[in-house]
């Protein structure tokens, strides 16, 4: 899932954004994350 999204930045966005994780897998940045909340929303990828 991350793959898909990392991807899909790359194309739309270019190197505008760092998606390094950390050790727990989760994105450093805040926008970032808040980016992958959202792709993952609207794909119907949350896990309630």
């Amino acid at each position: 899932m991350h793959k898909a999204f990392e991807i899909w930045v790359h194309q739309r966005y270019g190197s505008r954004y760092d998606l390094t994780r950390d050790c727990d897998g989760f994105y450093c940045r805040e926008v970032v994350k808040r980016m992958f909340d959202v792709w993952r929303h609207c794909r119907g990828l949350d896990v309630v």
